[in-house]
Order: structure tokens, then sequence, then C-alpha cells
């Protein structure tokens, strides 16, 4: 099987390193095409270990992925339809529904793909939704690229890819900010800055690989650390009274809200 990437991203880029890593594929057998660019692409390419490639070899391909900006995707299309034929079309481009690929692509196969940046150590979580016209053996290839990741998870509908968006594809943030915001007030309490960030960080990754190997529900875990009347049910209480709960929900909402709007003036151009 041959894969071919247009656009070679941060997302892109770690895709291909984790479907390296894991042996689905090797590096002749991974096309990167910037027709707009070629030398970066080249240069792309022989920093991930894959093949640079003019766009005439997106027709041996068995799978193209669209990993450009959403806002670049249907000049791109003008410029590479001519070489699709029935290839699978996988995207992983926010707010680019499968109307909009079949209007710029034609009746094709496609699957929509939202990855988050876990997939660069192989510990991220993927969604992803199929297209009428995807076979099983196109399926079945999809979630072993995908896979390689990490988790991939089928998703029933297209309209999910949205509240992946909320939930994964934009969360790795929202855990950043809330280690940012940890550290930052003890640092104010006066801790040196470099172990306030390697206490907020380390206790993270403990924390999340536990949550992996038990596994345990989250509020179980946080139930059994939350001595009664102790300092971390002090803590948590002080959190949900500021209002934690609601930031949270209301940074989810957007996200999710932004994805159906980027879709929505896609659809209309």
């Amino acid at each position: 099987m041959k894969l071919a990437f247009l656009g070679a991203g941060n997302m892109a880029g770690a895709m291909i390193q984790s479907i390296l890593a894991a042996d689905v594929l090797k590096g002749d057998e991974i096309l990167l095409v910037n027709a707009r660019n070629p030398e970066h692409g080249k240069e792309t390419a022989a920093r991930l270990g894959i093949t640079a490639a003019e766009p005439l070899a997106l027709r041996t391909a068995d799978a193209i992925v669209f990993a450009m900006k959403p806002q670049d995707f249907s000049a791109a299309a003008a410029m590479y339809r001519p070489y699709l034929e029935n290839q699978l079309v996988l995207s992983i481009m926010a707010g680019i529904s499968f109307k909009k690929l079949e209007k710029e692509l034609g009746a094709l196969p496609f699957i929509r793909v939202m990855p988050n940046m876990g997939v660069s150590v192989r510990r991220g979580v993927t969604g992803y939704a199929i297209g009428a016209r995807v076979t099983q053996r196109q399926a079945e290839f999809a979630h072993a690229l995908l896979a390689a990741g990490g988790m991939a998870i089928r998703l029933e509908r297209e309209g999910e890819i949205s509240k992946v968006i909320g939930v994964a594809g934009s969360s790795p943030a929202y855990f950043c900010l809330m280690l940012e915001a940890l550290a930052g007030a003890a640092v104010r309490d006066g801790m040196e800055p470099e172990a306030a960030a390697a206490f907020a960080r380390e206790t993270f990754i403990g924390t999340a690989e536990i949550l992996k190997a038990e596994p345990v529900s989250p509020e179980t875990l946080r139930a059994r650390i939350s001595s009664k009347k102790g300092t971390t049910e002090a803590a948590v209480e002080a959190m949900l009274g500021a209002g934690f709960e609601i930031a949270v929900t209301a940074g989810y909402i957007r996200a999710v809200q932004k994805s159906d709007v980027m879709t929505a003036v896609f659809d209309a151009e």
C-alpha cells in the first residue's frame, strides 16, 4: 500500500512519524507532494525519512491525506483533482465537511480524521468518520494508519467530529493551561519556576499513567485522593467554587461552536 500526504505541518508530521515508528509503512511507501514549493517538500521529506514526489505520483497512491490549512483547501483541490481517480481521501482539516470534499474533489471515498498532538509520541487519540463510498479494505487500512498514533475511534456520524475537536483535538492546550496556572500559583507563592514546572508536569504525567494503567475513572481517583476535610478536598472545593467546571465547559463549547461555524462558512463557498 502507498500513502501520499498533501501538506506536512505539525500534525501531518506527527502522523508520518507514528506510521513509520509502528512499521505500518516504510519511508518509500509514503509520498510527500508539494506542488507549490517542491524544494521545501524535498527538505521536509528528507527530514521525515519519506519520499518527495511530483503530483503525477498521486495516481500510484492507495490513499491521500489532505493536511493543508482548511482555508487553502479549495486552491489545493483545484491543483490536485486531475490526479485523483478512486483513491481513498483522508482529511485532517477542521471544518471541511464531506459535502465540501465532494464539491471540490468529486465523488471519492472520504474519511474525516481528527487527531491530536499525542500522536507525535504514539499516545494520541484520533476520531474518524467514514464516508459512504469507503470499502471495508480501505476502512481497515485507514484504521491501521490512525491506530499507529495511539487510540483510533470510529465515529457513528460526521457531526461528532466537532465534539472530538472539543474534547480531544483542542484539549492538549487545556491541560497545558492547567499546568501553567498551577505552576504559576506555586511560583507566586515563592517556589522556583523550574521546580514548580517539574512538580506540576510530572504529577500530571503520573496521574495520567494511573488512569491508563488501572484503569479507574477520574471521579474515582479524585475521591481516593481527596481525604475528608483534608487539603485536596479543600483545594477542589475552592476550584469548583471559583468556576473551574464552568470555565472548562465554556472552552469545550467554544471549540465545538468554532468548528461548526468554520464548516458552515466553507460549505457556503
